[in-house]
C-alpha cells in the first residue's frame, strides 16, 4: 500500500484480535498528520451541489485521495473509503423516499407506509435511484483501489431501524403493542433483502480487495459487517427480545464475523441478550459525548468493558482521548481489543505505538 507500508503486518494483528489473541501488542488504529504529505494530483474543493457532494463518485475520489495524502496511519489504522451514504440505505433501496442534507440522507422523512393494512411488497430490487448510485460509487471505488486502500460497505442499516423509515419510529413504537404480527412481517421481509443486498454489494470487495471491512475501521480476512438497533434505546428487553433478537441471531449466522454496534447508554438494557448471541464475535461501544468530548476511555464504562470480554467476545473502541490510553490498557485486557486513537503529529503517532506495546497486557 501507497499509504500503509506494514500493511501484511497488521493483517496479522486483525488476525489476532478476531482469535481473541495478540501477537506482540493490542491491536488499535492512531492517525496523525502526516510528516510529510504524499503527492497527488488532486486538491480539496467544496461540493457545487449536495447531489455532487453525496452521488458524484469522480468528486468523493478526488477528495478522499487528497485526505489520504495528507494523513499518517500508525499501528492498524488504514486507508479506507466508507461509502457513507446515510444510515439505514436499505429503506431507500426498496422504495422510501430520502433527502440530502449537508451532513448526512435522511430515510425517514417522509414514511412510505402509512396502513398497515395496506403493506406494499418488500422486495429486492436493483431499479432504484440510491441503490444504483450506491452501487457504482462502491464499483468505482474498488476499481480504483489497486490496492492502496480498502472500501468500506455503506451502512445497510439495522431491520428494526430500516422498518420505523417505513413507519416512523413513533407510529412503530405504538405497532409493536397493535400490530405485533404485521412488524414481524416487515422484519422478516427487511432481513431478506438485506442480506441480498449485503451480497451484491460485497461481490465488489471479492473482486477488487482482500477480506472486508464494515464502516467500522475493522479489517476482517471473512465476510464480516456491524450490526444494530438504534431504536432499542426506546424499547424494553421483553419487546428486544421478541423483535429484535431474532433479526440479529440471523443475521449474525448470515455473517463469518459480526459485531454488534452498541449506540449508548439506553441500549444496555439489552447487554446481556446480545452478549448471549452466538453469532456476534465482537461489541463497540459507543458512549453519549459528554462536553463536546468522547468518553470511551473514562473508567465509569471499564465495568462493562470487562463483562464484554468475560463473556469472550471481543470489544471495539473509537475516539479513545490519548490521555486515556494507558488508563485504558492497564485496566482491560489487550486481548481481543481493538480500539482508535489520535496525536496532533507523526512523531506523536509513533511515541503512542511504543507505549502501547509497554502498556498492553
Amino acid at each position: 500500500m501507497i499509504y500503509k507500508e506494514d500493511w501484511e503486518k497488521c493483517k496479522d494483528r486483525f488476525n489476532a484480535f478476531w482469535e481473541n489473541a495478540i501477537i506482540d501488542r493490542c491491536c488499535f488504529g492512531v492517525v496523525s498528520p502526516r510528516k510529510l504529505p504524499i503527492e497527488v494530483n488532486t486538491k480539496y474543493r467544496e461540493a457545487a451541489s449536495l447531489k455532487e457532494k453525496w452521488l458524484n463518485p469522480e468528486f468523493r475520489y478526488t477528495n478522499f485521495i487528497y485526505e489520504l495524502s495528507k494523513t499518517y496511519y500508525g499501528a492498524e489504522a488504514f486507508p479506507n473509503f466508507w461509502v457513507n451514504l446515510g444510515p439505514g440505505i436499505v429503506s431507500a433501496f426498496v422504495g422510501s423516499p430520502y433527502k440530502l442534507s449537508n451532513d448526512t440522507i435522511w430515510f425517514d422523512c417522509d414514511p412510505m407506509i402509512d396502513d398497515l393494512d395496506k403493506i406494499p411488497e418488500i422486495k429486492f430490487s436493483l431499479d432504484s435511484e440510491m441503490w444504483k448510485a450506491t452501487n457504482d460509487i462502491t464499483e468505482f471505488f474498488c476499481k480504483k483501489a489497486d490496492g492502496n486502500y480498502y472500501v468500506s460497505m455503506t451502512d445497510l442499516g439495522g431491520t428494526l431501524d430500516i422498518v420505523a423509515s417505513f413507519r416512523g419510529s413513533q407510529r412503530l413504537l405504538m405497532d409493536l403493542y397493535d400490530y405485533p404480527d404485521e412488524i414481524k412481517s416487515l422484519i422478516n421481509a427487511v432481513d431478506d433483502v438485506w442480506i441480498n443486498y449485503y451480497e451484491k454489494l460485497q461481490r465488489h470487495s471479492n473482486i477488487y480487495l482482500e477480506g472486508t471491512c464494515g464502516w467500522l475501521p475493522v479489517w476482517c480476512k471473512e465476510r464480516s459487517y456491524p450490526i444494530q438497533c438504534d431504536i432499542s434505546v426506546m424499547m424494553s428487553p421483553m419487546q428486544f427480545e421478541e423483535f429484535v433478537r431474532p433479526s440479529l441471531e440471523k443475521q449474525s449466522q448470515f455473517l463469518d464475523k459480526c459485531i454488534y454496534h452498541l449506540d449508548g447508554p439506553g441500549q444496555l438494557n439489552h447487554l446481556d441478550q446480545i452478549l448471549d448471541i452466538e453469532g456476534i464475535d465482537a461489541i463497540e461501544w459507543v458512549p453519549i459525548p459528554e462536553n463536546g468530548r468522547w468518553t470511551t476511555g473514562d473508567e465509569k464504562w471499564f465495568p462493562i468493558y470487562k463483562k464484554i470480554q468475560a463473556k469472550g467476545k471481543k470489544l471495539v473502541l473509537r475516539d479513545v482521548e490519548p490521555n486515556s490510553v494507558e488508563r485504558l490498557l492497564k485496566n482491560i485486557s489487550s486481548k481481543g481489543l481493538f480500539f482508535t486513537t489520535y496525536t496532533n503529529s507523526e512523531d506523536e503517532a509513533k511515541e503512542m505505538i511504543k507505549k502501547v506495546e509497554q502498556w498492553s497486557i
